[in-house]
């Protein structure tokens, strides 16, 4: 019985066991701070995913004449990336005014936008140059058909005069 007198002793004498459920500690971590103009710039990009998938149905009413002078910073940007989609005629020209427009605003909400409209002036100055380039050589184009046109008709006109003449002559027909 000793030996269960021991061991009910010892157990006794134990103290009760701890559980330890939760542990709280503290770690440092750095938030990314997100400039307003990378928040203009994910909206812009997400856009022109958007545009890119758009109908040319869905671009027109996109870019449908609205008073552009009235509109957000943010908006006149997003117009004039539809613009830029679109291909109308005028509508680089009108991007680039309401770019322009946003890189004048002196309102605060247009510094978010500013470098934005800057790099979407390059783009728009670029793609009314290669618009350019593109009308100088349709041109070109349409000068060199209208001459091999008027070649063709005056080769068709010697051809009629030669047949009326009886046609060439061949070398057992000469004296």
């Amino acid at each position: 019985m000793t030996l269960a007198a021991a061991l009910a002793a010892g157990c006794a004498q134990q103290p009760p066991k701890t559980i330890i459920k939760e542990v709280r500690v503290q770690v440092p971590v750095q938030v990314p701070v997100v400039a307003p103009t990378d928040n203009a710039a994910r909206i812009v990009l997400n856009l022109n995913d958007r545009l890119r998938q758009m109908s040319p149905l869905e671009l027109a009413q996109e870019v449908a004449p609205r008073d552009d002078a009235s509109l957000p910073p943010g908006n006149a940007v997003q117009l004039a990336l539809a613009l830029m989609f679109s291909h109308a005629n005028g509508e680089t020209f009108r991007a680039q005014t309401l770019l322009d427009q946003v890189l004048r605003d002196a309102r605060p909400e247009a510094d978010e936008w500013r470098p934005m409209a800057q790099f979407l002036v390059d783009r728009v100055a670029e793609q009314r140059r290669m618009e350019g380039e593109l009308d100088k050589t349709r041109l070109a184009r349409d000068d060199l058909q209208r001459r091999l046109d008027d070649a063709n008709r005056k080769l068709e006109a010697l051809k009629a005069i030669e047949r009326s003449l009886g046609g060439p002559r061949s070398a057992l027909d000469k004296p």
